[in-house]
């Protein structure tokens, strides 16, 4: 798919951005030189502001007002924002795949000079998602950088990226955004402390999916985590608890269970910190302290901290895309040796 970039409701400015300063900084710093290179890539987890920099950086490269960031209240910025400018234009995936014809339309327009703007800027994500040919393609345009356009990829995982690529990009690493950031945040748009402290714990340093949270869904999540854990801590077996898991289509598989191998990782965690003797302030969720307490005295130190580590690498196993059924047998597995580890 190629568009214009939708309304950005989130951040005006990379001032406003929540996170990830050192960046924002670089981005900054090579606006107010006016050097900002031809090719950058974007890398880091989800949510934590690749697309939202990107954007950024367009406005700033147009506006009109300032040097090293977007003022957002200039013409070039506002019609960014409201998608109405055309040398602004991202690349999306049609159907889980990035294709040479995308790439073409940027090889034709990216060495035309801009049609209202200072500079086009075309927004690759996902860029890890390019077939052989787009890469190839692509690779084409970076060789010989256009003089009036820049090209921003953004990626979840840099090593998916051709070397060949990444060796003519300037590479900007996108962190998690810090607990503390998230929480403040969160405080500021309304949020009460200790609900905004829960969301800034479970969210794995998303801003995204702390800004898209439903908390009532999320409770419902947790409810259904916490008896899944109990169940298998009070010595259910792994195959009968995920059983109905096994047999759901790819996308709903991956869409309920990936949330409550991240819960149940959560419990683990707190347990250990429960039975380490660590402040409840450490919590990630403080208000199921008492009845993790109360698991605590059937679970031992060593099988909470296997099987933390049975959660974190099946979810490991999801992002690398693994085979359900392998995911399921190695959950299964590892989860009845717990005892014997």
């Amino acid at each position: 798919m190629i568009e214009k970039v939708k309304e950005q409701k989130k951040s005006l400015s990379f001032d406003e951005m929540t996170g990830n300063e050192r960046a924002r900084n670089i981005l900054k710093r090579s606006l107010q030189r006016g050097k900002v290179p031809s090719s950058l890539l974007f890398y880091g987890p989800q949510g934590v502001g690749k697309i939202d920099a990107a954007l950024i950086l367009a406005k700033a490269l147009n506006c009109l007002h300032k040097r090293e960031d977007a003022c957002g209240e200039c013409s070039s910025c506002k019609a960014i924002k409201s998608n109405v400018f055309p040398d602004v234009i991202k690349i999306e995936a049609e159907k889980d795949e990035i294709k040479i014809n995308q790439i073409r339309m940027i090889k034709q327009a990216a060495y035309l000079r801009p049609m209202t703007g200072k500079k086009r800027v075309f927004i690759i994500e996902q860029a890890e998602r390019m077939n052989q040919s787009a890469s190839n393609s692509l690779l084409k345009v970076l060789e010989e950088p256009p003089l009036f356009s820049h090209i921003i990829l953004t990626t979840d995982n840099l090593f998916s990226i051709l070397p060949t690529i990444k060796s003519r990009c300037q590479i900007l690493k996108f962190a998690p955004i810090s607990e503390y950031d998230i929480q403040k945040k969160l405080m500021h748009m309304g949020t009460d402390e200790e609900r905004a402290k829960i969301i800034s714990l479970l969210v794995q340093g998303s801003m995204r999916r702390a800004l898209e949270f439903d908390w009532d869904e999320a409770e419902e999540q947790r409810k259904k985590a916490f008896r899944l854990f109990s169940s298998l801590v009070e010595g259910g077996k792994p195959a009968d608890s995920f059983k109905k898991y096994s047999r759901m289509r790819k996308e709903n598989f991956e869409q309920s269970i990936k949330p409550l191998l991240e819960i149940i990782s959560s419990f683990c965690r707190d347990i250990i910190l429960l039975k380490s003797g660590s402040s409840g302030s450490l919590l990630i969720n403080p208000d199921y302290r008492e009845a993790l307490q109360e698991m605590g005295k059937i679970m031992t130190l060593k099988e909470a901290i296997v099987s933390l580590g049975v959660m974190e690498e099946c979810t490991r196993m999801m992002e690398r895309n693994i085979n359900r059924k392998n995911l399921m047998n190695t959950m299964t597995i590892e989860l009845m040796d717990r005892k014997n580890v």
